[in-house]
C-alpha cells in the first residue's frame, strides 16, 4: 500500500481519513460525492469541524487527489470492481454469503507459525492470516475485530459510515423493514472487506509489480479445499497443509466452499492462463480409466486398468473414502495428483483414450481396493497378476521391546504383525513421511491411511524421535506411549522379562509401582473406589504425567488428593512443599480438611495482604492459595519448582485468555493434577483447554482438535468414531466415577460445612453493628443483675446473621442485591452452579424471605426453572409435585419454617442450608425432607458458615450441644438462655 494512502479508506464514491494517533485532536473525516446532489457531503468527528474546516478535512482533500492519480480518473469504485480480488471475493461470497457480524476470530499457534483465523458462528475456519506486517492490524480493524483502543481503532467504524451514508432512498426504505438489497448484503459481507483489503495491501494482480503466487491445498484428513497465497515462489497444487513447507512467506489461506471450487478454477484459469496447475485437468476422470491396447502402460498397471474397465468409474467416485475429495462436479485423484472433472451421464464423450499412463507400484492397491469393497466382491473379477493380493487395513498384534529407560523416557523397538510377517514402526513412519498410501510387503500391501495407523506420524511430531545417541530404538515419553496405545486400540505385547519390561507393563496397565497403604498421617479410612483413585494419582506422579480427577461431587476428591500427598511425604518421594490452588471460597475448606483428616501434613494458607511466601516455603508441607494470588504473585511462584500442583475446581480457569490461566500454565510443577466435577461445561474446547494446562501439547493444536473432534461431536453426535478415539486418548489421564456407580460404598448422607470470610461490604456493616447496638448489650450482660434482654439480643444476632447472608438482606433492599458483595453469596453461587452443571436437583433452605427473593431473582437471570415454598404459599402440593416430577424444575427454594417439615422432596439430591438455624435439630428435620424413604440417591448436604462471625460460633456451639437441641427454637422465643450461656452470648457479640 502506498504510504501516502495508508490512513485513507474508500467505499464507492466515498473517501475517509483515519488520522494516526499523536497528531493533535483526533477525528475521522469523510467526503462523499452524492449522485443526487451537486454538493458533496463533508463531515468530521472532531470538535474543530463544528466551527471551521478542520485539518482532517484538508488532509482528506489532498488524499482524494492522490487517490485519483493512483486509481485513475474513474476513481476507486470502478477500479476496485474491475480487480481480480473483487471477482475472487464475490465468487467466495456466492458460495458462503457470510455477514461480517457472524465472523469470529481466534489465534492459532504451532511450532513455526502464529496465525489469526476467522471462523463462522459454528467454528468452521474460513480464513487464516499469516502476515505479521502492519497490514494484518489494518485487516483486523477493517473487519472490526481489534480492541477498541487499537492503533487504528476507527477504520471499521469509518467504513461503516461510508457504507451507511451512500445508501439509496430505496435501500433505506428496505432497511426500515429489516431487508437489504443484494448490493448491501455483498458490501456488508466478510468477503467484501477481505477483497477490499487485498486490493489495498497487495495491489492489482494484473500490475507488473505483483509478485505473489497462488496454489491450492487439499487436506488429507478432511478433504477441505484451501486457496493459499504467498508473497512469491513457485506455485503448485498440494494435498497437505502448505504451512509446513516453503521459503516464501505465507500471507493467507482461504477455505473455499466446496460448491465454489469449480468457479474458482474457472476464474483462476482466466486470470492466469499460463499457470497450468490452476486449471482443471483437460482429461475427464472417465478417460483416465478407458485406455486401449495402444496406451503405454507399466506391466503391473495394465491388469488394474482392465479390472477398472469391468466396473467403470462409478465405484471409484462413490467410494466412502473418496467422497471427502468431491467438490461438486470435480473430484481430486490423490494417486495422480489431478483435479479431474466428472462427465454428465448420457453425453457423448469428446475425449479419446490417453496415449500414456504410468502408476507407481505403491499406488496400485488404491485401484484394486474399490473392487474388493463392492458387496459380494472377490478376486474373481481381477486380472491374474492381482489375484491373491492382500491389503492389510488392520494388524494382528503390536510388540514392543524396551531397549532403555530414563525416568519417564523409553527407548523402544516396535513391530507390527501382519499375518505371518512383522514390520517395524520405523518403516511404517518412513513410508508415511514419503506420502505413500500403501507399504508393499511380501504378502501384500499395508494401508497406511487406515484409522489404526493414521496418527502415527503425529506421534513422532509430538515427542517421539529416533535417538541419535548411544541408545537404540524410538524415544518415547510416557504420554507418547499412552497415546500410542490409545491409537492402536489393541493390547500391546511387551517382550522380555527384564525390569525395563516390567516397568513398561506397569505403565501400559496404568498401575503404580506399589499398592496403596493407609498412611499414618491420614485419620480417615478411604473407601474402595477412593483407594483406586489414589493409586491412579500415584501412577501419574511416578511417571511424571498429569491428570484430571473428575469424580462426581461428594465422592471425596479432596480426600483422595490429601491421601496422595501424605503418602508421598511419608515415603520420602517428594522434595519441597506441595501446592494446592483453588477458588478463594474453597481455601478454608482445604485448610479444615487437612487439619481434621490429614494431621500428618502441615497446611499453610498463603492468602491475604500479610502473606509471606518465604515463610510458606519454610514451614509448609502443603501451600494453599487462590487463583487470584497465583496470578498476582506469579513472579514469586515462578522461582519455585513444585513436585505436585493440585488445581481444585480447575474449570474456574478454563478460559485460556485470562491471566489466571496463563499463571497456572507457566507454573513449574513436575506433576499437575486438576480436580473438577465438570471438565466439560459447554463444549469440548473446555476439555482441550484443561489438558493444555496440565499436559501441554498432548491433544495437538486447537485447530486440529476442532476439526477432528468438535465438528464430529456437532455433526455425528456422541457415537462418532472420532469421539471414540478421543475417549481412548484421554482415558489414561481422566478418572471419573458417578454416584450411581459407587452408591453401595457411600454413606446415606454426606454432610459438608463450607466456610468463607466477610467481604468488605459486609465487614463495614458488621463492625458498625457490634460497635453501636452491641456495646450496650455487652455491658448489660457483663454487669447487670437484671434479667437479660433476650428479645434485643436476638434482634441483634438476627441482624448480624443477615449481614453474613447478604448486605442487601440486612439493609432490607433485596431488589438491589447486585449492588453489594457477599462472600457467602459467591460461595453459594459456585456450589449451585457446580450442582446444576452436574445435572443434579438442588434444595435450598433459608430462614429469611428476603434471601429467597434474592435467590429467585438469580435463578431467573440464569433461566433456571425453580419453585419456592413459603408460609404464604397456598398450593404446596402442586409446588412439591412439580419439583419431584418435572425434570426441567431444577431448584426448590424454601423457608426453613414452611419447608422444613411435612413434605417430601426426594426429587432432589443436594441440600444447601444457606444460613444456620439456632440448633441442629431444625436443620436435620429440613434435610430429612430430601433424605428419607423413597430417595434412591446419595444426599449431599452443604452448610454455609461465615468465619470469624457469630455464625462460626453458633455452628460450634450447636455441634457440641446437639443433645440439648431437642426443641425447635422459634424466632421470637424468649428462652435463648436454654441454649446459650452468658459466656457464649458474649463470644457471639465480639468484634470481627
Amino acid at each position: 500500500m502506498s504510504t501516502k494512502l495508508a490512513n485513507f479508506e474508500f467505499h464507492r464514491q466515498g473517501y475517509g481519513l483515519v488520522p494516526p494517533p499523536g497528531q493533535g485532536q483526533e477525528g475521522s473525516a469523510i467526503y462523499i460525492e452524492l449522485p443526487s446532489s451537486s454538493k458533496p457531503l463533508r463531515s468530521c468527528t472532531c470538535e474543530t469541524s463544528r466551527r471551521k474546516t478542520c485539518s482532517h478535512l484538508k488532509t482528506l482533500g489532498r488524499g482524494i487527489s492522490e487517490s485519483k492519480k493512483r486509481f485513475g480518473p474513474s476513481g476507486w469504485h470502478e477500479y476496485f470492481g474491475a480487480t481480480f480480488w473483487h471477482q475472487l471475493g464475490h465468487t467466495l461470497y456466492e458460495g458462503c454469503p457470510l455477514p461480517l457480524a457472524d465472523v469470529r476470530i481466534a489465534e492459532i499457534e504451532n511450532e513455526s507459525h502464529v496465525a489469526v483465523a476467522w471462523t463462522d458462528r459454528q467454528g468452521a475456519e474460513i480464513l487464516r492470516y499469516y502476515d505479521h506486517s502492519p497490514a494484518r492490524l489494518r485487516f483486523l480493524e477493517r473487519t472490526g475485530t481489534t480492541p477498541e483502543d487499537g492503533e487504528f481503532s476507527e477504520r471499521s467504524a469509518l467504513l461503516d459510515r461510508l457504507h451507511l451514508f451512500q445508501a439509496s432512498p430505496e435501500e433505506r426504505q428496505l432497511n426500515k423493514h429489516g431487508m437489504k438489497t443484494n448490493r448491501q448484503a455483498w458490501e456488508e459481507s466478510f468477503w467484501y472487506r477481505w477483497a477490499y483489503h487485498c486490493v489495498r495491501e497487495l495491489g492489482d494482480i494484473t500490475s507488473n509489480d505483483f509478485e505473489g503466487t497462488f496454489h491450492y491445498a487439499i487436506e488429507r484428513e478432511s478433504g477441505d479445499f484451501h486457496l493459499v497465497y504467498r508473497s512469491g515462489g513457485e506455485p503448485g497444487p498440494k494435498d497437505f497443509d502448505p504451512t509446513e513447507e516453503g521459503d516464501n512467506p505465507l500471507i493467507f489461506r482461504v477455505t473455499v466452499p466446496r460448491n465454489r471450487v469449480q468457479a474458482l478454477f474457472t476464474l483462476l484459469a482466466e486470470t492466469f492462463p499460463e499457470q497450468e496447475h490452476l486449471a482443471i485437468s483437460a482429461v475427464p476422470l472417465q478417460t483416465l480409466f478407458r485406455v486401449t491396447q495402444e496406451t503405454e502402460l507399466d506391466m503391473l498397471v495394465r491388469p488394474i486398468i482392465r479390472t477398472l474397465q469391468v466396473k467403470g468409474q462409478r465405484r471409484f467416485i462413490t467410494d466412502r473414502e473418496r467422497r471427502k475429495f468431491r467438490y461438486g462436479p470435480l473430484v481430486y485423484v490423490r494417486e495422480l495428483r489431478v483435479m479431474a472433472e466428472l462427465e454428465e451421464e448420457g453425453r457423448e464423450r469428446k475425449f479419446r483414450a490417453p496415449l500414456k499412463l504410468r502408476l507407481k507400484r505403491s499406488l496400485v492397491p488404491s485401484f484394486v481396493e474399490p473392487d474388493r469393497m463392492e458387496p459380494g466382491g472377490s478376486d474373481e473379477s481381477l486380472a491374474e497378476p492381482l489375484r491373491g493380493l492382500r491389503i492389510f487395513k488392520e494388524f494382528d498384534y503390536v510388540q514392543v521391546s524396551p531397549e532403555a529407560l530414563d525416568r519417564s523416557w523409553y527407548w523402544l523397538s516396535i513391530d507390527y504383525g501382519f499375518g505371518d510377517q512383522s514390520i517395524s514402526l520405523e518403516d511404517i513412519l518412513n513410508a508415511r513421511r514419503q506420502g505413500l498410501p500403501y507399504l508393499e510387503t511380501t504378502g501384500g500391501w499395508i494401508d497406511l491411511n487406515s484409522p489404526l495407523l493414521r496418527d502415527l506420524e503425529r506421534l513422532t511430531s509430538q515427542g517421539a524421535e529416533k535417538n541419535r545417541g548411544p541408545k537404540k530404538g524410538l524415544r518415547l515419553s510416557a504420554s507418547d506411549l499412552l497415546r500410542f496405545q490409545a491409537a492402536v486400540d489393541k493390547p500391546i505385547k511387551v517382550k522380555g522379562r527384564s525390569n525395563r519390561a516390567s516397568a513398561l507393563r506397569q505403565l501400559l496397565e496404568l498401575q503404580p509401582k506399589t499398592s496403596y497403604q493407609q498412611p499414618e498421617g491420614l485419620v480417615s479410612e478411604l473407601r474402595h473406589y477412593q483407594v483406586i483413585g489414589v493409586e491412579w494419582l500415584r501412577f501419574l506422579y511416578e511417571n511424571q504425567l498429569a491428570g484430571l480427577l473428575c469424580d462426581d461431587m461428594g465422592l471425596g476428591k479432596t480426600h483422595q488428593a490429601m491421601a496422595l500427598m501424605i503418602s508421598l511425604k511419608e515415603a520420602g518421594n517428594a522434595e519441597g512443599p506441595f501446592l494446592v490452588v483453588c477458588p478463594t471460597s474453597v481455601i478454608s475448606h482445604w485448610r479444615n480438611k487437612i487439619r481434621d483428616f490429614a494431621p500428618g501434613l502441615d497446611g499453610f494458607v498463603y492468602h491475604g495482604p500479610d502473606r509471606d511466601f518465604a515463610e510458606a516455603l519454610r514451614i509448609a508441607d502443603v501451600i494453599i492459595t487462590s487463583y487470584g494470588i497465583l496470578r498476582n504473585d506469579q513472579l514469586e511462584f515462578g522461582e519455585v519448582s513444585f513436585p505436585l500442583a493440585i488445581f481444585d475446581e480447575i474449570q474456574h480457569i478454563k478460559n485460556r485468555g485470562t491471566l489466571g490461566y496463563v499463571a497456572a500454565a507457566q507454573l513449574d510443577a513436575e506433576v499437575k493434577i486438576g480436580l473438577t466435577g465438570t471438565p466439560i461445561e459447554n463444549t469440548l474446547e473446555d476439555l482441550k483447554a484443561l489438558f493444555d494446562l496440565i499436559l501441554p501439547g498432548y491433544l495437538g493444536s486447537d485447530q486440529r482438535f476442532i476439526e477432528r473432534y468438535s465438528r464430529a461431536a456437532q455433526e455425528d453426535g456422541p457415537n462418532s468414531p472420532q469421539l471414540d478415539e478421543l475417549r481412548r486418548l484421554i482415558s489414561p489421564f481422566v478418572l471419573r466415577r458417578l454416584k450411581a456407580s459407587v452408591l453401595d460404598e457411600l454413606p446415606e448422607k454426606i454432610e459438608d460445612t463450607r466456610t468463607c470470610e466477610l467481604h468488605e461490604d459486609q465487614l463495614k456493616l458488621y463492625r458498625k453493628a457490634i460497635a453501636t447496638r452491641g456495646a450496650e448489650l455487652v455491658d448489660r450482660i457483663k454487669h447487670s443483675d437484671e434479667p437479660l434482654p433476650y428479645i434485643h439480643i436476638f434482634a441483634l444476632l438476627n441482624y448480624l446473621k443477615q449481614i453474613c447472608d447478604h448486605p442487601a438482606l440486612a439493609l432490607k433492599t433485596p431488589e438491589k442485591a447486585r449492588k453489594y458483595r457477599s462472600a457467602k453469596w459467591d460461595l453459594f453461587s459456585e456450589i449451585l452452579q457446580e450442582c446444576l452443571d452436574a445435572g443434579l436437583k438442588v434444595v435450598v433452605f433459608t430462614q429469611y424471605l428476603g434471601m429467597i427473593a434474592i435467590i429467585e431473582d438469580h435463578l431467573k437471570r440464569l433461566s433456571v426453572e425453580h419453585v419456592k415454598l413459603t408460609g404464604a404459599s397456598t398450593d404446596r402440593g402442586e409446588i412439591i409435585d412439580r419439583f419431584n416430577e418435572d425434570p426441567e424444575c431444577r431448584v426448590f427454594i424454601g423457608s426453613l419454617k414452611a419447608g422444613g417439615t411435612g413434605i417430601d422432596l426426594v426429587g432432589g439430591s443436594v441440600v444447601i442450608h444457606y444460613d444456620r438455624w439456632w440448633n441442629a435439630a431444625r436443620e436435620d428435620q429440613a434435610t430429612d425432607r430430601v433424605h428419607r424413604i423413597g430417595q434412591n440417591r446419595v444426599v449431599q448436604v452443604f452448610k454455609l458458615v461465615t468465619e470469624g462471625t457469630l455464625e462460626e460460633k453458633i455452628a460450634s456451639i450447636i455441634e457440641h450441644k446437639r443433645e440439648l437441641m431437642e426443641s425447635v427454637v422459634q424466632e421470637d422465643d424468649p428462652h435463648l438462655a436454654k441454649i446459650f450461656s452468658k459466656e457464649e452470648l458474649l463470644s457471639m457479640l465480639q468484634q470481627v
